[in-house]
């Protein structure tokens, strides 16, 4: 093969992969990440009160592998992995009411524990929606034994409870997760509120 076939044949193959992951772009449509086609679904958690659209191949994270992965005893209450535990989003309902309006708040003052107490941690985006739920979220890149961990942290209101987010994966696949970690983040609906409409 002439380095000119080679060079069009690598052509072929990024034009594929581009228009793959146009096609493929939402969590209705599944996304493309790291070449392999992910599919979601709608799950309800904490007593059916809020639903979120996660992986299909995302299962519950055991007890044993999630002390060991989230050392505080405030680790997340619900923690969903995938099956080789490097992409995770862990979830946890606090027994505290706050309004709407304080979420761009506590985002800020959350945002700014973590840096006062990691230092080294570094902060990218950050962003404030009240639309369907009101959510605020900011992404940042923390420093692992084995290897550099990026986190999106994100608290949400849900039957006027505080909810808390964090999903992370490998540094390095940062860019495949990124997109499809904000669409599951912005999925969550609050339940309660849809009883009510009905």
């Amino acid at each position: 093969m002439t380095d000119k076939e080679e060079f069009f044949d690598e052509t072929i193959l990024e034009y594929r992969r581009r228009a793959r992951k146009e096609k493929y772009s939402t969590l209705e449509t599944g996304m493309y990440i790291k070449n392999e086609l992910v599919q979601f679904e709608r799950k309800e958690l904490f007593q059916k009160k809020l639903s979120i659209m996660l992986p299909i191949m995302f299962v519950n994270m055991p007890s044993n592998l999630a002390k060991l992965k989230y050392t505080s005893e405030q680790r997340p209450q619900i923690i969903k992995t995938s099956l080789d535990t490097t992409v995770n989003l862990g979830m946890s309902m606090l027994d505290v009411e706050i309004p709407a309006e304080m979420i761009s708040k506590l985002r800020s003052q959350t945002k700014e524990a973590l840096r006062r107490l990691n230092p080294s941690f570094s902060f990218y985006e950050s962003g404030t929606e009240i639309k369907n739920v009101p959510l605020g979220w900011f992404e940042f890149k923390s420093y692992g034994l084995d290897s550099d961990v990026y986190n999106l942290m994100f608290i949400a209101r849900v039957e006027r409870k505080m909810v808390h987010g964090i999903f992370n994966c490998d540094y390095k696949d940062a860019l495949e997760w990124r997109d499809a970690a904000r669409q599951m983040m912005y999925s969550i609906k609050d339940i309660t509120q849809e009883e009510v409409g009905k």
